[in-house]
């Protein structure tokens, strides 16, 4: 047989393997029973193309459409079924759940080991326990005097900006003015996007492309092995945010070999960084290597500065939108704080006994959501069961903060940017369906961070000036 004989079998042969294995998972999986995109089932992966990249960033909304079409369950891949139920997600993300993250999953998005991408419960405890001090909130007061000082530069730039009648982009000043505060915390020092003319830092610019590449890890993960086997010098051409990332805490340890105990004034230490390579920081905690200290900070600053900055934008817009919640903001402020030069007086202590203030804080962060895609879970060896229906083991239940944030068995009118929802008997009731920081022992790590970082900023960016 020549050549193109034997190509042109084994090209056949691969046509109808997967023809077979198509009309298998469509017809006769396990999951075949559950409603949903016939292309999905058969394929994830081109479904997730067609709606991620041929409708770019459209998949979330398809999902949402196949919810509104079939109900609370929808199968989206060939062992993959998405749920718009705030019960189910209770029950599946509880303390003491034996469903896990999906490693199909999270070792594409993130780094395998990583406090966010780690599967393996007892592993993730040990290192959460050594993160835990840096996100504290005796470390958060810390920082307060340090974020009122970016609030201040922020507050300079956009005046700056005003005396000229030139538009500001809060998109790039809201990411620079996180970036910078994250950057301080992470590195020991800011990376100083507040300060660049247009807000433009290459650390921001390689994130934000880094996460408008994400959906390809998932879809194709071949694809990401590759580009992760390939030589340095591509790799930095590809992807320069790690060889960034290296350098900064590499160049963190060495400053720390030559720091006193008693530092500098301006100089903060990088807590996250000390307890990493600390071994005692908990029974059973492992130093990382150098590259596996960078792919948890990689991991820490994506994850503090999007979704801050996303949540701060959406803030600023919606407020913006809501005359009547600026008014209502201001007037409490004033009488709160009398002396509008004194912003100092605007402490954490201070602002989060002010209901309207907090109201509007929780708000912001319900709608939105700055994590809002699909987190998949992995049914346990037992199986599930699912409105009556077994589920069996290895299956991944997703779930999508934007759905569930917006479900209206426990948001009445959940389209409504409507602080007033939080000034109600039943807090306590909303707070628990919540998503927006996860639930369970993976709730976000930082969720004490972006809350009082969010009412300080709030406060001191929306407080009267003269």
């Amino acid at each position: 047989m020549s050549a193109f004989g034997i190509l042109g079998a084994l090209t056949a042969t691969y046509l109808i393997y997967w023809i077979v294995r198509a009309v298998y998972r469509v017809k006769f999986h396990p999951l075949s029973r559950f409603p949903g995109s016939k292309v999905a089932a058969a394929s994830a992966a081109w479904y997730e193309w067609y709606w991620n990249f041929h409708q770019p960033g459209q998949l979330l909304f398809e999902i949402e459409r196949q919810h509104q079409k079939y109900g609370p369950i929808i199968r989206i891949g060939p062992s993959d079924l998405h749920i718009n139920d705030p019960e189910v997600y209770q029950d599946v993300t509880r303390v003491g759940s034996k469903f896990v993250k999906d490693a199909k999953f999270y070792n594409f998005i993130t780094f395998p080991g990583s406090s966010i991408g780690e599967t393996d419960p007892a592993a993730h405890r040990i290192r959460r326990q050594v993160l835990t001090p840096a996100f504290s909130p005796q470390r958060v007061q810390e920082l307060a005097p340090f974020i009122k000082q970016q609030v201040d530069k922020l507050l300079s730039r956009f005046s700056e900006f005003a005396k000229t009648s030139t538009p500001v982009d809060v998109n790039a000043a809201s990411k620079a003015f996180t970036m910078d505060i994250i950057s301080k915390i992470l590195f020991g020092q800011q990376v100083g996007c507040l300060d660049d003319p247009e807000f433009r830092n290459d650390f921001v610019r390689y994130i934000k492309e880094a996460f408008e590449m994400g959906w390809t890890a998932t879809a194709f993960p071949e694809l990401t092995k590759f580009m992760l086997s390939v030589p340095d010098w591509l790799s930095k051409a590809i992807f320069p945010i790690p060889i960034m990332i290296f350098k900064e805490v590499s160049s963190y340890l060495e400053r720390q070999k030559h720091t006193t105990s008693v530092a500098e004034p301006e100089h903060m230490k990088s807590v996250v960084i000390d307890m990493l390579v600390d071994a005692n920081s908990a029974k059973g905690h492992v130093v990382p290597t150098p590259d596996q200290l960078t792919e948890e900070i990689i991991m820490l600053l994506s994850a503090g500065n999007d979704t801050t900055s996303d949540a701060l934008i959406i803030g600023i817009w919606q407020i913006c939108r809501h005359p009547e919640v600026v008014r209502r903001l201001e007037d409490e402020l004033n009488m709160a704080f009398p002396n509008v030069r004194n912003t100092d007086a605007i402490t954490y202590e201070n602002v989060r006994s002010l209901p309207y203030l907090n109201a509007v804080i929780k708000e912001i962060l319900r709608i939105s959501n700055p994590l809002p895609g699909r987190l998949p879970r992995l049914v346990p060896q037992e199986g599930y069961n699912l409105y009556g229906q077994h589920v069996p083991a290895g299956t991944a239940l997703n779930f999508s903060a934007h759905l569930l944030n917006r479900h209206p068995s426990v948001w009445t009118n959940p389209k409504d940017f409507d602080p007033n929802r939080w000034l109600g008997s039943d807090t306590a009731f909303l707070d628990k369906y919540l998503a927006t920081f996860q639930n369970g022992t993976r709730q976000c790590l930082g969720k004490q961070y972006v809350s009082d970082f969010s009412i300080r900023s709030a406060a001191w960016l929306t407080s009267p000036v003269d």
